[in-house]
């Protein structure tokens, strides 16, 4: 009652705003594992210590960032209570706390959406610059080896 659809097209637009940062969300923590994925099997297949120590800081830096987008712990269906929900999480109950009902989003929401977006921002920057500056060193000893570069 008293819904425009003016309303209705501000949630959906809001709504899909916040689908779209949580994928962006869920797509770094996709890349972030193909990375380690390449890093393990390298290390395994090297068994250099140099490589060793250049991406140790590497894997740590990404660790770290995947456990601030995503809950890593999650193992079972009981282990959202026992473990805090993570970036990637809060976007989605957003959205769905959105998705609620028919109304025009509230301030709140936005002011939410804003905070949410600006720590998603901050992450994938911090994952950027891990990579600028860690990358290079890991895959000219890869090349030096004869080995595909990560990318």
């Amino acid at each position: 009652k008293g819904i425009t659809p003016d309303d209705l097209q501000e949630q959906f637009e809001l709504a899909t705003k916040i689908k779209n940062r949580t994928s962006a969300a869920n797509e770094a923590v996709i890349k972030i594992r193909n990375l380690r994925k390449q890093l393990n099997t390298y290390k395994d297949e090297l068994k250099s210590s140099e490589f060793n120590k250049a991406i140790t800081p590497l894997a740590s830096k990404m660790a770290q960032i995947e456990e601030d987008l995503y809950q890593v712990k999650n193992q079972s269906g009981q282990d959202p209570l026992n473990f805090p929900i993570k970036l990637n999480n809060r976007l989605a109950s957003l959205r769905r706390s959105l998705e609620d009902g028919d109304a025009k989003p509230t301030d709140g929401a936005y002011l939410v959406f804003k905070e949410l977006s600006a720590e998603l921002d901050g992450l994938l920057n911090d994952l950027e610059q891990t990579l600028q500056l860690h990358l290079p060193k890991v895959n000219s000893i890869l090349k030096r080896e004869g080995k595909t570069e990560i990318k």
